[in-house]
């Protein structure tokens, strides 16, 4: 019907159009054209509005596999009304785009790689740059990058570098960081992105400025062992045994400064809830240079921690390690008590606790059947033997005069009873000219003990 033959009571047919019922917009399509300009659509025009809204009701109703549109422009003008009814919906309500995104997506084969947008979404973007104006394709890009920060808050991410937008700085005016220079700081962090490898073998990384901010920060703490070491006033060895026991936080070759302060600022309160005044007060570096070994020194930091070695502090705003002060009685006492504890002991107090003179202990060690490392006693470095050793070699081995004494042999025809039982002698004065008869354990050795 032309424009100069309508009539505002009857149609060109002569039928009577105030007698015809009329279908109104739904409250979310008012909602959307009558949309003031500060809205998210406000930038675009009626048509504009009604062509997006057609678009993602389209997508909504049959899929992104095929053309969309294309099918939606062969249905009834109720299949129209619909599509565009359910697109305005969706514009509102933009989690509802976000649900629509994630049900339209296609699996992906190799779920361990980080997939690109262009592979979740087939022919989305190509769709989107044929079919829509300018501005309602501008609109819609903002809406997919908006769903790709959502989709990586949300444990499914999507690679996506946007082509035609300057991401040459950060938000505060830093240059871009490089893949390499990420993976250098993942790795010092120890933190966990979402990587794609690429076929040509590179790596790409989903990192937000926040991320990038965060592991910024993250890598200014950490610094090397040395640095590390004169920062807390302690050796590097000291510094090294108590990252490998995770009072200090470590990275590598690289310390967190900032798990240093926080064990010296552990020792600061416990101090400041100490009564207890200090007998013989000495400063905590110099408690550690003579009194604990760097064996020790975990054990040490965690019984200062929790509070068994009196403690003060000197009133200095930030806590050093040279402005603690701690009692040397506790200090000597706890020190005697790891000494007891301790799984290397010495060669002589081996021989102690074999009950054999040192003499015979030194040839166990230097024929093989007792190992030994070197270790530290007394602040000196020593071959030491380990108490798990020393519990394995009484199990396979005996004097041969106990076994003697136990059967009322003398110890002069001790050997050759032993030879006429099948009794195997591993070392002994006709053997390797040991100043002790040693014998291997056997059920029947056993038996008679």
């Amino acid at each position: 019907m032309r424009w100069k033959q309508a009539r505002l009571t009857t149609c060109i047919c002569g039928a009577q159009l105030h007698s015809n019922n009329i279908d109104g917009f739904s409250a979310d399509l008012q909602n959307l054209l009558l949309a003031p300009y500060d809205s998210n659509v406000g930038a675009l025009s009626i048509g504009e509005r009604w062509s997006l809204a057609r678009l993602l009701g389209a997508l909504s109703k049959f899929g992104l596999q095929g053309k969309p549109l294309k099918k939606a422009s062969r249905r009834t003008t109720s299949v129209e009304r619909l599509l565009v009814s359910d697109g305005a919906s969706l514009i509102v309500d933009r989690l509802g785009c976000f649900t629509l995104f994630d049900r339209l997506r296609v699996p992906r084969a190799n779920a361990g790689n980080l997939p690109l947008l262009s592979e979740v979404f087939p022919h989305l973007l190509a769709m989107l740059r044929k079919q829509l104006s300018e501005a309602t394709y501008s609109w819609m890009l903002d809406l997919l990058e908006a769903y790709v920060v959502y989709s990586s808050q949300h444990g499914t991410p999507v690679l996506w570098e946007r082509k035609g937008v300057s991401v040459g700085k950060t938000q505060r005016g830093r240059p871009k960081a490089r893949s390499s220079r990420i993976a250098t700081m993942l790795s010092q962090t120890g933190c966990a992105v979402p990587t794609r490898h690429t076929g040509a073998g590179r790596r790409k990384f989903l990192v937000s400025h926040v991320d990038l901010e965060n592991m910024r920060n993250a890598r200014s703490s950490l610094v090397r062992l040395k640095a590390a070491a004169r920062y807390a006033g302690m050796s590097v060895e000291r510094v090294r045994a108590l990252a490998k026991t995770g009072l200090i936080v470590a990275n590598g070759n690289r310390i967190d400064r900032k798990s240093i302060d926080r064990l010296l600022g552990g020792i600061a309160e416990v101090s400041i809830r100490s009564v207890h005044e200090l007998d013989e007060p000495i400063g905590l570096p110099e408690a550690l240079r003579l009194y604990v070994t760097v064996d020790a020194s975990a054990k040490f930091f965690s019984h200062i921690v929790s509070g068994v070695v009196r403690l003060a502090v000197e009133p200095d705003g930030i806590p050093t390690l040279r402005d603690i002060l701690v009692d040397r009685r506790d200090v000597m006492a706890l020190t005697q008590v790891f000494a007891q504890q301790g799984t290397k002991i010495s060669i002589v107090e081996a021989a102690r606790r074999l009950g054999v003179k040192q003499e015979v202990m030194y040839h166990l060690i230097n024929v093989g059947l007792v190992s030994t490392c070197t270790g530290i006693l007394r602040r000196r470095a020593a071959r030491v033997v380990d108490i798990d050793e020393l519990q394995k070699f009484t199990e396979q081995f005996v004097p041969l005069c106990t076994v003697a004494k136990t059967m009322g042999i003398s110890a002069r025809n001790a050997p050759a009873w032993a030879r006429q039982n099948g009794i195997e002698v591993v070392t002994g004065p006709t053997i390797d000219g040991g100043r002790q008869y040693w014998i291997r354990r056997t059920r029947n050795v056993n038996s008679l003990l």
